[in-house]
């Protein structure tokens, strides 16, 4: 299992972050044993080319390059109004270049839920045309769960193959599994949909490490060998918060392997 940065581990309230993103790669390499970064569209705001170039070079040359870039602002691709959704798609098109000229392999989205919770065909021919986009960039387009339409992993997968294809998959995360009451359940209908999991660190203490633990547990037992984003949130030392999720992983994956 390949175990990356989430970049947003070390962002401050106000956004800005505690650590240059191009030095990311090598603090992620170096310090914390990471292979790789996911990175948030809320810190590359203002960023030109040049400069998403020098990251990507940055990420390479550390050997921590750069795999997922993930829109954390919800996009109304299933609005009525063609105007919004029109907007949203266009954004996520912008996206999709911005993930390809980083050198990642995925980029992960998440769709506002337009109030009445149905999957309409408006929505899965918008999300189609975004895949094709993705395809033609080798890019894998992945959906994250949100409140709504996409809360559950009924309704995600639903979506999923609504919209068919190769190229589009699931993006959840280990708090989400832990907020929906059924860890196990949860990962278990959306790991085999996913080539990349957001693993946060739930906390700190015992509770925490056993609930992270049993995620692990989850996704293994679906078979799910892809990479995990490690996300510290809110905490005053991310560096050690990240260090001790990835000892509980690599215990845990260490148990399930003997």
């Amino acid at each position: 299992m390949l175990l990356t940065l989430s970049a947003i581990s070390f962002a401050d309230a106000d956004g800005s972050m505690s650590v240059e993103l191009t030095d990311l790669p090598r603090l992620a390499f170096d310090e914390l044993g990471l292979q790789g970064l996911a990175l948030q569209t809320s810190l590359l705001k203002g960023w030109d080319a040049p400069r998403l170039d020098r990251l990507r070079d940055a990420g390479d040359k550390a050997g921590c390059p750069c795999l997922a870039l993930i829109e954390d602002t919800a996009q109304p691709l299933g609005s009525g109004e063609d105007g919004v959704a029109k907007e949203a798609h266009e954004r996520l098109d912008r996206v999709l270049q911005v993930a390809h000229r980083l050198g990642c392999s995925s980029a992960a989205i998440s769709v506002a839920d337009p109030g009445d919770g149905r999957l309409t065909e408006d929505l899965a021919n918008r999300l189609k045309l975004l895949v094709a986009s993705a395809e033609r960039l080798e890019l894998n387009l992945l959906i994250a769960p949100r409140p709504g339409l996409t809360e559950t992993p009924e309704q995600l997968t639903a979506l999923i193959r609504k919209v068919g294809g190769f190229r589009i998959g699931a993006y959840p995360d280990f708090q989400g599994a832990v907020d929906s009451g059924d860890i196990d359940a949860y990962l278990r209908g959306l790991a085999p949909y996913a080539s990349a999991i957001c693993a946060q660190t739930l906390g700190s203490g015992a509770k925490a490490r056993d609930s992270l633990r049993a995620c692990i547990q989850s996704i293994r037992a679906v078979g799910y060998d892809a990479s995990l984003a490690l996300e510290s949130r809110n905490e005053s030392d991310p560096i050690k918060a990240i260090a001790g999720s990835r000892e509980t992983i690599e215990a845990a994956l260490q148990v399930e392997a003997s």
